[in-house]
């Protein structure tokens, strides 16, 4: 299973079968969206990311939002 590398704040690594699975790993650990429907979740996650970095991210699902992240450098591949 590989291993992803999430640098949002903090640097923290997990493992997922794809990048999609960012978004339930952020889930858990978001303060304020532990709670919310993912389609919530996603869009709180996609305007937060925007304001920290002054990037573009989509949030259609969670592929999506990975994708952005990693294109704009917040979710790598390690392993």
């Amino acid at each position: 299973m590989p291993t992803f590398r999430l640098s949002y704040g903090t640097v923290l690594e997990f493992e997922g079968q794809t990048a999609g699975e960012v978004v339930p790993f952020l889930h858990s650990r978001h303060v304020l969206g532990s709670g919310e429907r993912e389609d919530v979740f996603l869009r709180r996650m996609a305007g937060e990311m925007c304001e920290w970095s002054g990037d573009h991210y989509c949030f259609t699902n969670r592929d999506s939002l990975a994708k952005s992240m990693m294109r704009n450098g917040l979710l790598e591949i390690v392993d």
